[in-house]
C-alpha cells in the first residue's frame, strides 16, 4: 500500500521578462573594486576574455543583459546591439527602422533570433565604441572567418546618424559571398527613415567594393533583406542570422 501524501502547491507569479533575463546572466562580473561595466570593452580591459552574456549598466545606471564577443578578433571587444534570423527579416526593427530610431524588441531577453536594443542604450554604447560591424550567423560558427562581414569606424561613418540612399561609405573591411576588400575601400549603403534599415545592395558597381558576381538583382545584405541570396550566409537558411555590433580595440 502506498501512503497518501497531500502536497500543497503555492503558485508564485514571476514576471516573464525577469525569468527570461535570468537565463542570460551566466557571466556576471560585478562587485570587483566597484567595477561597473558600460560596454563589453570595459570587461576586456578588466581581464575578461570569455564570450557570453554579461551585465552592463546604461546611462541611468539601469542594469541590463548584453552579449559580449571577446574571442573572434584579438584585442577587441564587441557588444551585440541587434540580431535576427531569416524568419524575422520582415519585422520593422530589421526592415525599415534606422539606427537613429527607437525600435527595441526583446531587449530584456537578448537572443540570436529577434532582438534589438533600445536607442538610448545603443547611443550609450556608441559613445564608448570606436567601431561597428555586421556579421552573419555568428552564433552558428566555430570561428569567425570574415566571410559575409563588414566593419567600419564611427570616426569615418557614424551609422547612428547616417541617412542616405546608395551612398559610398568608407569601410575597414567588407566581404560578401567571398568577394573581399580591405582598408580604404567604399561600399554602397542605404538607410532611410521608415523605408530602409542600414544595408548594402551588392548588385551595384558604383563604389570601390564590387561584389556583383553571383549577386541577385537588388540583393540586400546585412539588413532590409527584401531581396535575398541563399549564397549569402545571413540568408542561407531558416536558421541563418544577422548581427550588428558596436565595439573597439584595447589601446
Amino acid at each position: 500500500m502506498y501512503s497518501s501524501v497531500l502536497v500543497l502547491l503555492i503558485a508564485v507569479t514571476i514576471p516573464f521578462d525577469i525569468v527570461e533575463a535570468e537565463k542570460f546572466s551566466q557571466g556576471i562580473h560585478l562587485g570587483k573594486n566597484n567595477f561597473i561595466a558600460r560596454s563589453c570593452l570595459d570587461y576586456l580591459g578588466n581581464g575578461v576574455f570569455e564570450n557570453g552574456f554579461y551585465w552592463l549598466f546604461d546611462a541611468k545606471y539601469q542594469r541590463y543583459v548584453a552579449y559580449c564577443d571577446f574571442e573572434s578578433e584579438p584585442g577587441a571587444a564587441w557588444t551585440l546591439v541587434m540580431s535576427w534570423n531569416r524568419a524575422s527579416r520582415g519585422l520593422r526593427q530589421f526592415r525599415s527602422s534606422t539606427f537613429s530610431e527607437d525600435a527595441p524588441i526583446n531587449q530584456k531577453t537578448p537572443n540570436w533570433d529577434s532582438c534589438r536594443q533600445t536607442l538610448a542604450r545603443m547611443q550609450g554604447l556608441r559613445r564608448r565604441s570606436t567601431h561597428w560591424r555586421a556579421t552573419c550567423s555568428f552564433n552558428l560558427l566555430d570561428n569567425l572567418d570574415y566571410r559575409d562581414y563588414v566593419r567600419g569606424s564611427f570616426s569615418n561613418n557614424d551609422i547612428m546618424g547616417f541617412i542616405g540612399h546608395g551612398q559610398c561609405l568608407l569601410v575597414d573591411y567588407a566581404n560578401i559571398r567571398g568577394h573581399a576588400a580591405g582598408p580604404g575601400t567604399t561600399a554602397r549603403f542605404w538607410q532611410v527613415h521608415n523605408t530602409y534599415m542600414l544595408h548594402i545592395d551588392s548588385s551595384h558597381t558604383v563604389c570601390g567594393f564590387v561584389p556583383t558576381s553571383g549577386a541577385s538583382p537588388s540583393e540586400d545584405n546585412f539588413g532590409f533583406h527584401r531581396i535575398i541570396n541563399n549564397n549569402f550566409r545571413c540568408n542561407a537558411g531558416d536558421f541563418s542570422t544577422t548581427q550588428w555590433w558596436f565595439g573597439g580595440y584595447l589601446a
